[in-house]
Parts: structure tokens; sequence; C-alpha cells
């Protein structure tokens, strides 16, 4: 019985770190893919969502997030992506975020792959590539200099 329920409680937190990492991100991007409108009071509001999934000691810099921001809310406005592309990109975002003192190696992958899930999710790639070079922006903010070791 012990077991059991062991197993439930860790399939539950498993669940829930691969579904709900980014839960107002996604829910911001959710309501694109259905039709709303971009404001500003919404980019506003993705950009708070986004600074919530950075490490505080590791946050970006106010006007490269808001660029960011509105670049990603303009290219998802009018485009219908699945869930699971917004769970990818979401994912991409917040690994960018928490990538202070990771590989470069996988940092530049994560970026690669978050244009390609915006192009899977009916971006064009030339504004794709325009996207993912702001979420770059803002991974080189997070992460510092290179060389540099993270304290």
């Amino acid at each position: 019985m012990k077991a059991a329920l062991l197993l439930l409680a860790l399939s539950l937190c498993l669940s829930a770190q691969s579904v709900g990492a980014a839960p107002g991100l996604n829910s911001d991007l959710q309501s694109l893919r259905a039709g709303a409108r971009p404001t500003p009071a919404f980019t506003r509001q993705v950009v708070a969502h986004i600074l919530l999934l950075a490490e505080r000691t590791h946050e970006p810099q106010a006007p490269t997030l808001q660029q960011f921001s509105e670049s990603l809310v303009a290219a998802l406005s009018g485009h219908s992506p699945a869930r699971e592309d917004i769970d990818r990109l979401a994912g991409d975002i917040e690994e960018v975020l928490q990538s202070a003192g990771t590989s470069t190696a996988g940092f530049e992958q994560t970026i690669q792959d978050f244009e390609k899930h915006l192009m899977h999710a009916g971006v064009p790639a030339v504004r794709s590539r325009l996207v993912a070079s702001n979420l770059e922006h803002i991974g080189r903010e997070v992460r510092g200099p290179e060389g540099v070791p993270v304290k």
C-alpha cells in the first residue's frame, strides 16, 4: 500500500512539473491561440509571467524582456498553435531564464528548439528567427559574460 501511494505521489509530481511549469505564461499564450487581440496590458501581463520564471539573482533587464514579449505576442497572434506547441515554447523560455551556470551548447540548443517550435506553431521562419534572437538576448543577460563563473 505504501509503495502504491509513493508511486502515485511521484507520478503526480512529475506530471505537475512537465505540464504546469509555467502556468501563467501557458495561459497567456493559450489565450492568444483562442484569438484574443493583444493589448499593451496583455503584453505587460506576459512580461510579468515571464519574469516569474527567472531566477531572482539572474533576472533579465526590463527593456530586453519587454522587447521579447512584444515580439512573441505579435508572432503568435493570429495563429492557432496546439497546446503541445505552447507548452514547448513556455518550457524553452523557462529553460533560457534559468540557464545561468549551464552549458553553452545546451543554451544554444534551447534557442534552436524554441525557433523550431515557433515555426511548428505556424510562425514564418523569418519572424521565428527574430523572436528567437530576442530570447537569445535575454539568455545572454541571464547567463552573463562567457567564462565568468556563476556565484
